[in-house]
């Protein structure tokens, strides 16, 4: 009997096993690479001039996205809309415009991000890179807000070697949740730390969501006292009666790469976006050396558009119009593709409007949990049968920055209230229709204030 009794026993734990690893397979990884001020024109799968190989390969292995946008045209608003599925404008604390070193916007304890969500889900929740949701007070954080780990920078900009906001600010740098000194670039940094953290996740075989947000090609924030070499000025200032330089930083070596780029911001840029794409190469590597990629969802998306007008001209948003800070094409429609081996076709290109809100509530329909019922909104749509089954979809998407405004509703894009574009045939917004399809402003219009209205409510 008591043989029998341990072969119950025995099988009783193999089932249990096999249940737990069968759930951890049914459960995916997620990982949402962020990077910023990355033009729309500026990837070589986005017809640039910038060879990025490893980031092309994302989208090589599932959906590049053409009509892919974000929730406002600057990084704060766009970070707010990525983690808590909700236009800027519903901000509690000020999140619709960009963070500034001594401003105190910060997300409230009653806006629910989905880290948070994940988190109480099952899953180990980490942000690596930058963060600016806030920092004026230590429960800003993002230690606050759902994630397990932080490691990197609150600030919009450093400097990519100090680590700090100019001369503002030299203990800008995070590891684990505590301020402290790292040597090297920050984009180095970030991988390195990311690379780490998925191999302690696959030691602890429980899935996770991890964040990596990087401050690259954004340019950097250098104290104009103190530039480390590799440095390009764009242009300097002077906050608080320190002098702080807007600059372009890269690797020596990969600034030799470009030697043969005469436009001085043009090469530095160049430069920043091939390392960059070297540093998510070795990233995802990792991930297959560790036997995570296929059961990894992998997000690349840039939070905003590029400069190609102002800071001494560096990025492309290719055919768009405008650049970032503006609701034109070229500030809120962004370079995104999508990857997961275990689930997506692999070659795909989607030209279905999305936003970066529609993560969240796909990220609870893929892990089968609940939105929270007490969540203030979900502007965000779930968008799983456009990654898995091609489906289209009709929505619509709102912006309002600033003084300005727009909705697009399938091809139909209003700007401002009087630019009315069709954007399947000219998406470089050139001919302005508004006068030719008036009751088509009209419906834009009235869409536009049925939104505006349930955010004022």
């Amino acid at each position: 009997m008591k043989s029998i009794a341990l072969i119950l026993l025995a099988g009783l734990v193999f089932a249990c096993n096999s249940s737990a690893d069968q759930q951890a397979e049914e459960k995916p990884n997620i990982i949402v690479i962020y990077v910023d001020d990355l033009g729309y024109g500026d990837l070589s799968c986005y017809g640039g001039d910038i060879p990025t190989p490893n980031i092309d390969q994302i989208a090589g292995d599932g959906i590049r996205f053409t009509d892919f946008y974000v929730g406002g045209p600057v990084c704060t608003p766009s970070r707010y809309s990525l983690l808590t599925g909700c236009y800027p404008n519903r901000s509690k604390h000020g999140l619709d415009g960009v963070l500034f070193p001594y401003d105190t916007g910060h997300l409230d304890e009653s806006e629910t991000t989905i880290a948070e969500v994940l988190k109480t889900n099952g899953y180990h929740t980490a942000l690596i890179g930058k963060w600016h949701l806030g920092l004026a007070e230590k429960e800003y954080l993002p230690e606050n807000h759902g994630f397990d780990l932080f490691t990197g920078h609150t600030h919009g900009c450093i400097d990519y070697f100090y680590h700090g906001y100019g001369g503002l600010d030299n203990e800008g740098w995070y590891i684990n949740h505590e301020k402290m000194s790292e040597e090297g670039y920050a984009t180095d940094l970030i991988t390195n730390h990311g690379i780490k953290y998925i191999e302690e996740r696959k030691v602890d075989n429980q899935p996770f969501f991890l964040y990596l947000s990087y401050n690259a090609p954004h340019f950097g924030k250098s104290d104009a006292n103190n530039l480390p070499p590799g440095t390009l000025i764009l242009n300097e200032y002077t906050l608080n009666n320190h002098e702080l330089a807007n600059t372009l930083q890269a690797p020596e070596d990969y600034l030799q790469k470009f030697e043969d780029i005469e436009d001085q911001p043009k090469r530095y840029y160049s430069a920043m976006v091939s390392y960059l794409d070297h540093c998510i190469g070795d990233f995802t590597d990792a991930l297959k050396e560790n036997n995570l990629y296929d059961n990894t969802m992998i997000w690349f998306i840039s939070d905003n558009g590029g400069y190609v007008e102002g800071f001494k001209i560096h990025g492309s948003n290719g055919p768009l119009k405008g650049e970032k800070g503006i609701l034109e094409e070229g500030g809120i429609r962004v370079a995104a593709m999508v990857s997961w081996k275990d689930r997506i076709e692999a070659g795909q290109i989607s030209n279905q409007p999305l936003c970066n809100i529609d993560l969240f509530p796909t990220f609870c329909n893929i892990v089968n949990c609940d939105i929270p019922e007490d969540i203030i909104a979900m502007d965000g749509i779930d968008i799983s049968n456009v990654l898995f089954e091609n489906t289209t979809i009709e929505r619509e998407l709102f912006w309002k920055f600033k003084k300005q405004t727009a909705i697009r509703i399938g091809r139909w894009k209003l700007f401002n209230g009087n630019e009315l574009y069709d954007l399947d045939a000219d998406i470089g917004e050139k001919n302005n229709l508004a006068d030719e399809y008036p009751e088509k402003v009209r419906e834009l219009s009235d869409a536009y204030l049925r939104i505006e209205k349930t955010i004022s409510d």
